[in-house]
């Protein structure tokens, strides 16, 4: 919470100590929407409804739609059946969808049966789309049109349905059968000639998705081709909802956060770090760690079977940190930039020999660099020539091993329909830290064992 909160936070406690109710009425009405919410996520949950009751009801909605997963719940196991009905009734289909997803399939099936029918099929529809797909985040508030009306009344039919849509600045314009023939922007229409028809100003070849789109996909399209609103279709191209921008950053936000999570070796979580629960936690972060028992079994098995180039060259051993960090490191910023490239669409199929060619250059330079350094290390230690090559033909090898595999895991991962971000972090380190000791310790007992 930052400092304008935080004084708006203590304000609102010595109004609730006084008793002031209007006070705090007119407070919270003069802030925005997400601003309330975070207030009331630190208020204690008896207080909370009372403050939440104090909103004006367009406010109020707003306000329910911001605030966490948790707190929503225990606003409504706290509200009349007739709040709940007009809260959940209120809520744009989109976040209304959000809300059953994180609610327990009981609690959905009881919310349901306060919607009137057409709403209760609707969110039957939404919720049933597969799970991260495009048919879970849209919203079908949009405005549609027919072709053959002109620019003047296409403006009417804006004016007459505006209020109940996510965006009027984009319309779509539809046949009979409700297949999606167009686009036409609100500022067409407006500077157009009053009778120009609107077939005449759409936009006939408009970019969309189908429902069951990855909602990741949906959002690279909205940003590659600066869309206010994008078009959702089913498999006979009927329109059926809109993904809008602000849909969009909360697409970005949660899949950034997935694969972060991912990366960092973490089965990803819904939830907050403070509000998961403790053995949730634990149980999420453990596989990784018991990866790294097994990787730890095999780096003590690999030392024991190339024991013979360590005794002959205990020197060797000192430079196993950094041949393992080296490769490990290398890797993942191999993984993590071609990762977020192929995430981004910047890397198609076409490129992957290019990009194996730059980590190859990549991983030669920058090998080749540590090696170097590593060297001058070697020989002020003193341990001889033959080591400090060892050391600089394991580190260039490694290294290039390093790029490759941040290419070849993640390029895996997609071809068997996993996140890649899974290959990255832990996975590679592991991978990496093996194969490295394996290349360090076969360099070693060609130059260093005696025939």
């Amino acid at each position: 919470m930052d400092q304008r909160l935080e004084q708006i936070h203590d304000h609102l406690i010595d109004l609730l100590e006084a008793k002031d109710f209007l006070a705090i009425k007119a407070l919270l009405s003069a802030q925005e929407s997400i601003d309330v919410a975070d207030l009331l996520n630190q208020i204690p949950p008896a207080v909370r409804v009372l403050l939440f009751r104090l909103l004006p009801k367009d406010q109020a909605i707003e306000v329910f739609e911001f605030m966490e997963g948790d707190e929503r719940e225990d606003l409504l196991a706290h509200f009349t059946d007739g709040e709940v009905a007009e809260i959940i009734l209120d809520m744009s289909d989109d976040d209304r969808t959000e809300l059953f997803d994180e609610l327990p399939a009981k609690t959905v099936k009881k919310l349901l049966l306060h919607l009137p029918a057409e709403e209760r099929t609707l969110a039957n529809s939404l919720l049933n789309y597969p799970e991260g797909s495009t048919g879970r985040v849209m919203t079908p508030e949009f405005i549609d049109l027919k072709a053959d009306l002109t620019a003047a009344q296409a403006l009417q039919v804006i004016r007459r349905q505006a209020r109940s849509k996510e965006t009027i600045y984009t319309s779509f314009v539809v046949d009979g059968s409700r297949r999606l023939l167009g686009a036409v922007s609100l500022e067409d229409l407006i500077l157009s000639d009053p009778e120009v028809s609107i077939k005449k100003l759409m936009d006939d070849d408009p970019v969309s998705v189908v429902t069951t789109t990855d909602q990741e996909e949906a959002a690279q399209v909205i940003s590659r081709y600066d869309l206010q609103a994008l078009p959702v279709v089913d498999k006979e191209r009927r329109l059926v909802g809109i993904v809008t921008f602000d849909d969009v950053l909360d697409i970005v936000e949660e899949e950034a956060t997935e694969d972060f999570q991912r990366m960092a070796g973490i089965e990803p979580t819904d939830e907050g770090y403070l509000d998961t629960g403790l053995f949730t936690l634990a149980r999420k972060r453990f596989t990784w760690l018991l990866v790294c028992i097994v990787t730890q079994i095999l780096t003590s098995s690999i030392l024991e079977n190339y024991s013979e180039a360590l005794e002959s060259a205990i020197a060797l051993a000192f430079f196993i940190p950094l041949i393992i960090d080296t490769g490990g490191n290398a890797g993942t910023q191999s993984a993590t930039l071609f990762i977020r490239s192929m995430t981004l669409g910047d890397i198609e199929a076409k490129d992957l020999p290019r990009v194996f060619l730059r980590e190859t250059a990549t991983g030669l330079l920058l090998g080749g660099a540590m090696a170097l350094l590593a060297v001058g290390r070697v020989l002020l230690l003193g341990t001889g020539a033959a080591v400090a090559l060892t050391v600089a033909i394991a580190l260039v090898a490694v290294v290039l091993l390093g790029n490759l595999a941040g290419i070849l895991l993640p390029l895996t991962a997609r071809a068997l329909k996993v996140d890649p971000a899974i290959m990255s972090g832990p996975f590679i380190t592991t991978v990496v830290d093996v194969a490295g000791l394996i290349v360090y310790f076969e360099v070693a007992r060609r130059l260093l064992v005696p025939a």
